[in-house]
């Protein structure tokens, strides 16, 4: 009787599947069932297998329990890097006191994780592999550098296998062929502690937000012996005194993004433009400028609104279209200026449907020359 009463918060259910014995934790696939619609979204508009971020997710927050995922919603571990202009905390990772980006809420984080890897030259060979493969994919992260840990891409791939999150990556790549959007729904605020200053640390305090109201206890859900996961999804409705967070959004408004080194929003479909430009302190024409787009009253569509000058060029060489593209879509994916990409790429009309797998330029081949003749030049000197 005892053993049955065990904590009901973790409980944990051994299956064994051909002399492999798999750990399934309910507090895992509470998880999983809350991040899994972003995880998949986030396929569809950057390439990172859902698998993967699930997986990097449930290892690198601990399931949502690690100090960073609590105090600071950053359930990748991402350090600040010199880009990130967002509020900070200092934690001990591989040195003491080191800088990690704070989130509005877990989404954002699960967006910037994409952005982070999509943006850097040294991740580039990942989006080459079979969005399938997660396992080339956990070996490829280890590569580049991700996680110091010589087991992590063991421990990558044994959760994922023991949570069957491949099958997220291949729902994924149904629904985009259908071109249907996952909703998704924001994870309940938690109320975050105030983060402790040191007398050597600056550091911006995460401002405690609206705890909701407290949920009831679900029962454990019975395992058959087959069973591999468990669905679980826990409904927590907000206390109705408080304000409501809306339901369903196909993207989280107003999240910020830096894609390329450009900060950048997350923006709505029926979003008034005069209001958001007015909330990030620029011209509503400066809005239109920095995003190539035609003067208009009402968001016409989500959207991925910069609110700074794009790059010239990409941070890759080649971007790989997905299916459903055009050149307009892609400029914004890449944080990349329109007038570059129809430059780089003049047999291809801006509005073109572009079909899958097809090579468009991000950078100018004459770029490196220019640089190479110099040098050479500078040698002979």
């Amino acid at each position: 009787m005892k053993l049955k009463l065990i904590s009901t918060l973790l409980f944990t259910v051994i299956v064994s599947m051909s002399g492999i014995t798999q750990t399934i934790s309910i507090e895992t696939v509470a998880y999983i069932n809350q991040y899994k619609n972003i995880a998949m979204q986030e396929q569809i508009r950057t390439g990172v297998p859902a698998a993967i971020k699930l997986g990097q997710a449930i290892l690198e927050s601990q399931t949502g329990k690690s100090r960073l995922a609590t105090e600071a919603n950053n359930h990748f571990g991402i350090k600040c890097k010199t880009e990130w202009r967002g509020p900070k905390i200092y934690h001990n990772d591989d040195a003491n006191g080191e800088c990690f980006r704070v989130y509005d809420n877990a989404e954002a984080s699960f967006i910037d994780h994409s952005n982070f890897l999509k943006t850097r030259t040294h991740y580039a060979f990942l989006f080459k592999l079979d969005v399938r493969d997660f396992t080339s994919w956990a070996f490829g992260l280890k590569q580049a550098g991700y996680a110091t840990n010589p087991n992590y891409p063991a421990q990558l791939i044994k959760t994922i296998n023991d949570y069957d999150l491949a099958q997220y990556t291949l729902i994924a790549i149904e629904q985009k062929k259908k071109g249907i959007d996952f909703v998704i729904t924001p994870a309940p605020t938690k109320e975050l502690p105030p983060v402790p200053v040191q007398a050597t640390d600056t550091i911006i305090t995460v401002a405690p937000v609206v705890q909701p109201a407290p949920t009831k206890e679900l029962p454990p859900v019975p395992v058959q012996a087959t069973d591999t996961i468990i669905t679980v999804a826990p409904a927590v409705q907000p206390s109705p005194t408080k304000e409501v967070i809306p339901t369903t959004v196909s993207l989280l408004e107003n999240t910020k993004v830096t894609i390329n080194h450009t900060r950048g929003i997350l923006a709505i479909k029926g979003s008034s433009l005069l209001a958001i430009a007015n909330q990030q302190k620029i011209s509503l024409s400066k809005l239109f400028e920095y995003n190539e787009l035609a003067e208009m009253n009402i968001l016409d569509q989500d959207r991925i609104l910069f609110i700074e000058k794009k790059q010239k060029y990409g941070a890759t060489e080649v971007h790989t279209t997905q299916g459903s593209e055009t050149l307009y879509s892609i400029a914004q994916k890449e944080g990349v200026q329109l007038s570059t990409i129809l430059t780089l790429n003049p047999s291809i009309a801006k509005d073109s449907i572009l079909p899958a797998d097809q090579k468009i330029r991000l950078r100018a081949e004459a770029v490196a020359k220019t640089s190479s003749k110099k040098s050479k030049k500078g040698k002979k000197k």
